[in-house]
Parts: structure tokens; sequence; C-alpha cells
């Protein structure tokens, strides 16, 4: 039978994981608190698993390739243990390394859908536009100037 530590290995062989959710999949699969604890506090030591990391470059991916909104990837960063301060530094950190601001995340993310829609009737592909960015996580503001600028552009 495979130790926590070689199962932890395994698991995060396959993709990073925060420490929170590494100890949450251990303990699904029924090892003991004592020996998860050990094997989380092992695998910080030796740099293997890094929250600070694990944050910044889930942000990174959302916020430029996904074009996930700041809030949504906050709210992703949290169900999966990273601490409101960590992901808010994580975000802020690829927010100001990639020159992003939410008018801009929004815009690329309205003008790619944009693209996908324009065979479609105009009011149609507005609201399915509307209902596009507003399930990443931008609010209905940011939406609605971002839809503005598209039809006048």
């Amino acid at each position: 039978m495979k130790t926590a530590y070689n199962h932890a290995l395994d698991a995060l062989s396959l993709r990073a994981r925060s420490s929170s959710e590494l100890a949450r999949w251990l303990k699904e699969r029924d090892y003991d608190p004592d020996e998860i604890a050990l094997t989380i506090e092992r695998l910080l030591a030796s740099g293997l698993l890094d929250d600070e990391k694990y944050a910044t470059m889930f942000a990174r991916d959302r916020l430029v390739n996904r074009k996930l909104s700041k809030r949504r990837v906050l709210g992703e960063l949290g169900r999966r243990g990273i601490t409101r301060e960590l992901a808010a530094t994580a975000v802020s950190v690829v927010f100001e390394e990639e020159g992003l601001d939410e008018d801009t995340s929004v815009d690329a993310a309205a003008q790619r859908k944009w693209k996908t829609l324009s065979a479609l009737d105009p009011a149609v592909a507005k609201r399915r536009l509307f209902g596009f960015l507003a399930r990443r996580g931008f609010d209905g503001d940011a939406v609605r100037r971002a839809m503005g600028r598209i039809a006048n552009g």
C-alpha cells in the first residue's frame, strides 16, 4: 500500500495543487490526519508544494489564457484553499506583470466571443455575449461598457 507521501507525489505529478487541496484529496483517500499533516509539511519544506507559486500560476492561466474576471479567479482560488490575502496578491502580481486591467480583460474576452456570434441576429448575439461575459465573472457595468465599445467599434 502506498504511503500518503507517495500518493501525494503521484497527484502532484499530474497537476499542481494547493496544500489545502492536496490535504483534502488525501483525506478523501482515508489517510490518517497525522500522516497527511506530515506529508504536507514535508512537501512544503522540500518546495514541491508552494501555495504562493500555485496561486500565481493559477491566476495567470485564468486571467491571461482563459480571459476570466478578477472576481471569478479570486473565487476559484478560494475554493482551492488559497487564503484571500494570498489570492489577492497573486491576482495583483499577474495584473501588474501582464499589464492587465479589468476593462482590457473584459474587452479581450468580448471581442473573441463576438467573432463567433457575428452570424446571429444582433439582439441574440448581444444577449449571448452578455451571458458569456457574466459567466466569466465580469460585473454587469463592465460587460455593458465592453458591449458598447464592441458595438461602436
